[in-house]
């Protein structure tokens, strides 16, 4: 339905506020535009020491090319493009063999090599959609064929060949099976057809070791929670291949199977910071955890970028505005509040690679993010996504890779057309432009906006050219209310869009205005469930089928709009402390409050049962300091 071939050439944007802010803060030289740190990622496929200690250094260049692709995609920044073209040339230059791996050969298909050898192929296959040299082109696309031949002379079910479920220790291998949307991409740009022959292996095998995640999903009787394998990023990551391969071939079972996947975990896990995962990176029915032990890890930002991105592919096939909501709250929640724009240095580094490890010395790193977020009253930055030492004594980490995905994938998301240029979807007020090319006639389209602070809005669309009839559809979201929409246009609701049919010649008008209600969410209650935590080959930390009673219910959280409120100890309350709203009719008391001292978004001030004052921020505001004690689940009485 949406273009699925659509690229920013095709609808482009320049946006201000926190979007622009974002691609700003990484564009930096201490990450995207860091020369030395792609060479030190690069440089993981030819020292192969991964296998060492079942590492994942061989992820990181592929995380963040796919991210640096989307940002340049949205920033057009020439000097992002130099460096990208030249780590990209270097990376061709690794091949040993005709192998490609940050594992020796001695250590190859165990623990994360195929996930990092993924990752290889996936970073390339971004940076093709943005390649400028028809030469370069050929080569990477030769370079990505050597990579996966030698897998798939490696892995299958010949004879003397190692199955997929078996190419790692852990996770029932669901982490090796991902490989699966980088096959498709490959078949989809050589059409060779070994790649798909290879894919639909990958798929037969069930995705998992002795799990079939596919059949599990399409037949729809269990939360993705109680598959058996939980490990959120991956398995999402899975199905993400799943349906690239499911469009290609048009296989409808799949694509059910994948819509299921996700329409189960918006229903069991995810949280107020719309992400997934309370126990560590575990899908563990989140929704109804909220407020479980928070030991530092929870809510990692792998988890919500690849959440991001799975709804991102399934809003541009299918139209439907749900997934836009879910892509909202995540961004302005989970994801915002990971960025470390405070650029602050986690002690856990020095815990973890010098007290552990016995390092006489590490060299400080800034990370781009934090990786973890707390529910319950914790502070940021306890422990670090991921992180894995380099041989110099710097570090990084995966969600500190992946990161830049997530402000691609929502400005991806944000304005998208259909392939018959018929129809225009606008799911994010952003304000600024966006220009969408409609056949041989450019819309322009301009917002004025302060959402989501507030959701007063004047959209102009201005035809430069000839007149076009298209239809344009404007995201209401479900929290919406006393919704009102002025315009010259015919209006029709439709699936969470207001519809607008129009030729549209010159410039037209549309005002939208609704109000946000402040909401007080209490934790659901539950007695009894069975949570598949299980690691199978590390069972001291993950055991299965964990039994789990129902969790302290005195919690509160506060959302108003797309936005979820947080505590923060800096505001003159302890985040920890008990919080004693005030309720006028089952309606908090609260205004907004226009001079503060934090720096937020939003800030309002709410009173408690004593009449005092208890302020709150946006919960992406919270905690950026990493000393600070913050909450989105609030002790109450």
């Amino acid at each position: 339905m949406i273009d699925r071939s659509q690229s920013y050439s095709k609808v482009t944007g320049q946006y201000s506020g926190v979007a622009s802010d974002t691609i700003a803060f990484l564009s930096q030289n201490i990450h995207l535009k860091n020369p030395a740190l792609w060479a030190k990622f690069v440089d993981q496929y030819r020292i192969q020491s991964d296998g060492d200690n079942a590492g994942w250094k061989g992820e990181f260049w592929g995380k963040m090319m796919r991210g640096a692709v989307l940002v340049y995609q949205y920033s057009r920044d020439e000097e992002l493009f130099s460096i990208l073209t030249e780590t990209v040339r270097d990376m061709i230059t690794v091949a040993s063999f005709d192998r490609v791996s940050s594992y020796s050969a001695d250590t190859e298909f165990t623990g994360w090599d195929m996930w990092c050898r993924k990752y290889a192929l996936l970073g390339l296959e971004y940076y093709l959609e943005i390649c400028r040299d028809e030469a370069l082109r050929n080569d990477i696309i030769k370079f990505l064929c050597v990579c996966a031949d030698y897998i798939i002379d490696h892995v299958g079910d010949d004879n003397g060949k190692i199955k997929i479920t078996d190419t790692s220790n852990r996770w029932f291998a669901i982490n090796s099976s991902s490989i699966l949307e980088s096959i498709v991409r490959l078949y989809v740009a050589t059409d060779n057809k070994k790649y798909l022959d290879f894919a639909e292996y990958i798929i037969n095998e069930g995705g998992a070791k002795n799990i079939n995640v596919v059949e599990l999903a399409f037949e729809n009787k269990l939360c993705p929670y109680q598959y058996g394998v939980p490990k959120a990023y991956e398995l999402m990551s899975f199905f993400e291949g799943l349906y690239e391969y499911a469009l290609i071939t048009g296989n409808e079972k799949y694509k059910t199977a994948v819509v299921n996947f996700c329409h189960g975990i918006m229903e069991s896990d995810v949280t107020v910071l719309g992400t997934c995962g309370v126990t560590h990176e575990l899908l563990d029915h989140s929704s109804a955890r909220q407020t479980s032990t928070f030991d530092g890890v929870s809510q990692e930002t792998c988890v919500t970028v690849t959440w991001m991105k799975l709804c991102e592919r399934l809003l541009r096939e299918t139209g439907e505005s749900i997934y836009a909501e879910y892509i909202e709250k995540a961004f302005y929640n989970a994801y915002l509040a990971a960025l470390n724009t405070s650029n602050c240095i986690s002690d856990y580094a020095y815990q973890k690679f010098i007290l552990k490890e016995k390092r006489e010395r590490i060299v400080d790193t800034i990370l781009p993010f934090g990786g973890y977020a707390p529910l319950i009253p914790g502070k940021r930055g306890v422990k670090l996504g991921g992180s894995q030492i380099f041989s110099d004594y710097s570090y990084y980490g995966c969600c500190a890779s992946i990161g830049a995905a997530g402000i691609g994938v929502f400005l991806k998301s944000a304005v998208i057309k259909s392939d018959d240029n018929k129809t225009v979807y606008i799911n994010f007020l952003l304000n600024g432009a966006t220009t969408v090319s409609l056949g041989g006639t450019e819309l322009i389209i301009r917002t004025e906006t302060e959402y989501p602070v507030n959701a007063k809005t004047k959209i102009s669309i201005v035809s430069n050219g000839q007149p076009v009839n298209a239809t344009i559809k404007l995201r209401i979201p479900t929290f919406a209310e006393n919704v009102q929409i002025s315009s010259e246009c015919d209006l029709n609701v439709d699936g969470g869009y207001a519809a607008f049919e129009n030729e549209w010649e010159g410039e037209s008008t549309i005002e939208l205005d609704f109000s946000m209600p402040m909401k007080a969410h209490f934790p659901v209650k539950w007695e009894k469930d069975t949570i598949y935590f299980a690691d199978p080959y590390d069972p001291a930390i993950f055991p299965l089928d964990v039994y789990q009673e129902e969790k302290d219910s005195d919690y509160i959280a506060i959302t108003k709009g797309p936005l979820t409120l947080g505590a923060d100890s800096r505001l003159g309350k302890s985040a920890d402390s008990v919080f004693d709203f005030a309720f006028d009719s089952n309606k908090l008391i609260y205004e907004k409050v226009e001079s503060r001292e934090l720096d937020c978004m939003v800030m309002y001030s709410f009173k408690d049962k004593n009449g005092n004052d208890i302020r709150l921020v946006d919960y992406a505001s919270t905690g950026k300091d990493w000393k600070s004690t913050v909450a989105a689940w609030m002790k109450t009485k």
